[in-house]
């Protein structure tokens, strides 16, 4: 793995979790304290400042995650079809998050979450070992 940004895959994983964690937690900002809607998504959703604030942090924590995961997995030893099982249940929660905010089927976003969440449980404490 490589040392030139932020150290060892342990470290890296603690700062991807961080901003992962501390850009959920801006979205979680009710409405009322975000100010007004500067892109309407669909109905009841919108992006606000504070929301792009969030989602900033999200994508980019995600996204280093992704590809600790990603170049990790040789080292990671899981059967082809394990990693089959993974990847299909991520696409299928991040697909579930994404067409919850187009679209009028609103709790689906907790079935996506859920599927993202599992994934995410097994792969990253794998990804985080030496």
């Amino acid at each position: 793995m490589s040392q030139d940004v932020g150290g060892a895959p342990r470290t890296q994983v603690a700062i991807t979790a961080l901003l992962i964690v501390t850009g959920v937690l801006i979205l979680f900002v009710p409405a009322s304290n975000e100010g007004r809607v500067l892109v309407p998504l669909s109905e009841g959703h919108g992006l606000s400042a504070v929301d792009v604030v969030g989602a900033a942090l999200l994508a980019f924590g995600g996204t280093w995650l992704e590809v600790l995961v990603v170049r990790r997995l040789p080292h990671l030893a899981l059967p082809p079809r394990a990693l089959f099982a993974l990847g299909l249940l991520a696409g299928l929660g991040i697909g579930l998050l994404i067409a919850s905010a187009f679209s009028g089927f609103f709790w689906w976003w907790a079935v996506g979450a859920t599927a993202l969440g599992v994934a995410v449980l097994i792969l990253v404490p794998l990804t985080a070992r030496r």
